[in-house]
Order: C-alpha cells, then structure tokens, then sequence
C-alpha cells in the first residue's frame, strides 16, 4: 500500500464526532502539529497512542488499525488493474484516500463493481446456453419442420383449385397437426426459458469460495491459534492421524494407493484436526456475505480445514523465518517442512499477519488444458476466472519441463510489473493405466519484492521484462505472435 489508512480514519472519525484537532491532541497527550502530520499519514502512530486516541473517539483498537479497509483497497486496487476498465485511462492512483475519507462510496464502487461483473458473466452464460444446449437445438430444428410442412401445405390448400373434398380435409389435418404441433414446442421452450432450472448464477460455488478467501485477505488468525495450541500440546501430525477412528483409517489406506506420501499426510492430518476445528470454522462461514449456499459453505469448509492442516505443517512464525532465510524457495521450504511443493506455495500465500508479513504472492493453478482450480490474485493483478491466462504467462511455460521451475520477469499493459515462476507437479503417481496428472502451480509477486525472492535471480531485469497480458479477448497488444484472438478493446 501507498500509505497507511490509520491517519485517514481518525481524521474522519474526529470529524463525525465534531472534535477539534486541538482538543483531541490535548486528550492524548500529544501536540496539534503532532496529530496533523498523523493524520496525514506523515508520522508513524504507536500501539499505545493508538489505544488511547480510540478511547477518546469511542471506538475499538480495531476499528483503526485498518484491516477491513486494507482489503476493501486491494478489492478497489484489482478494479483499477482489470483491463476492460483501465483500458486507455491513467492510473487514478492510491485507493486509501478513498477509502478513508468515504468509505460508504468505496464500499458502492465494489458493489456496482460486483454487480457489472455478475451481469457480464451471466450474459457470457446465456449466450453459452443458448449456443450449446441441445434442448435449444432440436426444438428450434422442430419448429422450422413444422412450420416448413405447415408452409408448403398452405400453397398447395390455396393453388389447387381441383382438390378433391377428402384431400382438402387430409392437408388441413396435417396444417392442423403441425399447428399444434408448433404450439407445444412454443410453450415448452417458454417454459425452458421461465424454470428455475435456465435461471442463470453469475458465480460457481467455488467462486464464492474464492471470493470469502479474498474478502479475509486468506489470513485465519482464529485457525492459526488452533494449529498453534495443537503443536503446543506437544503432538506431532504423524501421531495424531493414528487417533483416526479405525474405520477412518482403512478407508485411508484403502484410498490412499495412488498417493504421496506427502498428500497423505496431509490428508490424514486434515481428517484427524475436523473435531478441533469444526467449531472456528463454524464461527468463520455462518452468515458470511460471501457464502450464499450450502454448497459454498461446504467447500469453504474444506477450504478452512485445509488450512488448519498446513498451519499445523508449517506454524507460521518458523516458516515466515525460513521463507525469509531461503528466500523464499519452495524445493527448501518443502524439505525443511516435509510437505509437497504445492503445500509450500499455498502457505507462502497465507503470510498476511500484521507486523509479521511475508512477501505478497499471488497464487494460480491450472490443469493443462488452461482451466484455472484455484486464484489468489494480487492488487493491479487480476488472475483470469474464466478464460486461459496470457500464454506468455510461466504458468503455461511449466507443463513443457515438468518438475522444472519457470521463471521470467512480465510486464502488464498497464506497467505493472511482476516475477512469475510456475512448476508443473504431479498429483498423483503415474501408472501405465492412466495418463500424467498434471497441475501447473505459479506464484507471482511485485518486481519489487523480487530481490526477495530467490527465483528472480540470475535474470536480467532490463533485458527479460517480457510484454504480457492478462487474456488474449482483454489484451492491448495487437503485435503479438501468441495472440489467439482479437482484441475487443484497442
């Protein structure tokens, strides 16, 4: 972030209480000059000062440290990165201003935002719908025959003068037959139209999941406690998957033939923490905005557990300490910790602790036909929901060396700048019965952040900043040999 948002919501907040600069300095203890360069973000706040500022304006530690407003910034931030909107237009620069000083009008961007985004996908599946569906198909291909029979019946009523009486009845039963043949198709496809079935979702369940992640910043301090108390107890996550109830544990081994044995751990691992967790992850899905099914609620279920799992594999404080010693590579990360390259990924991108954060990461995994399974996008880096990502991207680069990291420097439309590096991993052994299963899992951080990371090494920035996009259907650049479609903006 350009600047920090504490500053903003005390001016606001003292303003909404009718409360002199002067007269709240003089109750903390500090100057007027001193509370102005504070609020306008020029002078760093303190934890002690910050109590005792929102004591005097009524309100929680919490409602001024910013955390909610950090998020809706980073929600107001991929707004600004997504190119059918950023398209032509200068960066409008920092969200906090916004943020700060109205965040009733922000919180109405992101709706109208929202809302732009569901009516797009529903007409893309509309379109979809109407396209592909085989119901639409052969009833439209029905009507045409029965109106063409209907049709050439008709000319042969009115032209024939010297029809016989029982030929003029016989094509006036095949008019009236076609006829209501017609009508029955009609009402069934208005039905079509008007069941509940044709109603069409602007997002997946699995959206919805994705979109709780983003909302919660994908950092679960609730979760993290729990995996700490669990380490604290001095048990040890191969120990605790031999508490699984017998029966559990020979549905594992049974279904465990095809996996590694670093899945299975973690598996295991997952199934064994469901009776410590079930309640935090209760208190974190009900009634959230997000989760608007059961079956969203299950999969962010999932979701919750699976992160308690890799929390207990990875506790955050020693594997913040290693990402920072090795620089954040994933082949040491996962033999420090014993977890999968993919395990080591995912937890890279849950790092967001307050005053003990890692690097940025967004995180991206496809199979090898392009589908995305899972998107952690980063602000003024929007990971595509829908369509294949740039083929520039290392993300599809992976699948050519498999196990092999693919890294390159990449620079967006808008001049936003990134490291990329992807590695395709296999989810399972494979067998002479069954294809390679692929995923290809990438990372991306700020070029910023890149002399962080050990995978920008041995590049030379100048020289491999390569020009990318984000899908070809939203990309700019119309001179560029990897294009597979043209460009609807220009």
């Amino acid at each position: 972030m350009a600047r920090n948002l504490t500053g903003l919501k005390i001016r606001a907040l003292r303003r909404q209480r009718d409360l002199a600069q002067g007269e709240l300095a003089r109750r903390v203890g500090i100057s007027a000059s001193y509370l102005n360069l504070i609020e306008l973000d020029k002078r760093a706040i303190a934890g002690g000062l910050v109590d005792r500022i929102a004591a005097e304006l009524g309100v929680e530690r919490s409602d001024l440290d910013g955390v909610a407003e950090r998020r809706v910034v980073a929600s107001l931030e991929e707004i600004a990165a997504d190119p059918v909107i950023a398209s032509g237009g200068d960066y409008p620069g920092p969200a906090e201003e916004l943020v700060g000083r109205n965040p009733a009008w922000a919180a109405l961007v992101l709706r109208l935002y929202q809302a732009w985004l569901d009516q797009n996908q529903a007409v893309l599946a509309l379109a979809d719908r109407l396209n592909r569906d085989p119901f639409l198909g052969d009833s439209v291909h029905r009507m045409l025959t029965n109106v063409t029979s209907i049709r050439a019946a008709a000319e042969i009523l009115e032209a024939d003068d010297a029809l016989t009486p029982a030929d003029r009845r016989r094509f006036l039963s095949i008019v009236a037959a076609d006829a209501q043949k017609l009508s029955g198709t009609a009402h069934a496809l208005l039905e079509f139209f008007n069941s509940a079935h044709m109603r069409v979702r602007s997002a997946t369940p699995a959206e919805h999941v994705d979109a709780f992640i983003l909302a919660t910043d994908n950092y679960f301090p609730e979760l993290e406690a729990v995996a700490a108390d669990f380490l604290a107890t001095g048990r040890t996550p191969d120990a605790a998957a031999e508490k699984l109830p017998a029966a559990s544990r020979r549905f594992s081994a049974e279904a465990t033939v095809a996996e590694r044995p670093e899945t299975r751990r973690f598996r295991l691992l997952k199934e064994s923490l469901q009776p410590v967790v079930a309640q935090p992850i209760q208190a974190l899905i009900q009634n959230h905005a997000a989760l608007v099914s059961e079956e969203s609620r299950t999969l962010a279920t999932s979701a919750l557990a699976a992160y308690a799992a890799a929390a207990v594999l990875m506790p955050y404080e020693p594997f913040l300490e290693a990402a920072e010693r090795w620089r954040y590579d994933l082949d040491a990360l996962s033999r420090l910790f014993g977890v999968s390259y993919e395990q080591a990924a995912h937890r890279l991108a849950t790092l967001h602790r307050p005053g003990a954060e890692g690097v940025r990461f967004a995180f991206m995994r496809t199979d090898a036909s392009g589908y995305v399974t899972k998107r952690l996008p980063l602000p003024r880096l929007s990971l595509p929901r829908y369509g294949n990502a740039c083929p520039l991207w290392a993300i599809h680069a992976a699948f050519q060396n498999p196990g092999v990291s693919a890294r390159g420097f990449g620079e967006l439309p808008s001049g936003e700048q990134f490291l990329f590096f992807a590695r395709a991993v296999e989810k399972r052994p494979s067998s002479a019965a069954a294809p390679r299963h692929l995923l290809s899992v990438m990372l991306a951080c700020a070029v910023d952040d890149a002399g962080r990371v050990a995978y920008g090494d041995g590049i030379d920035l100048a020289k491999a900043m390569a020009p990318i996009g984000m899908i070809c259907r939203l990309c700019p650049r119309e001179v560029c040999g990897h294009r597979q479609e043209a460009p609807l903006i220009t």
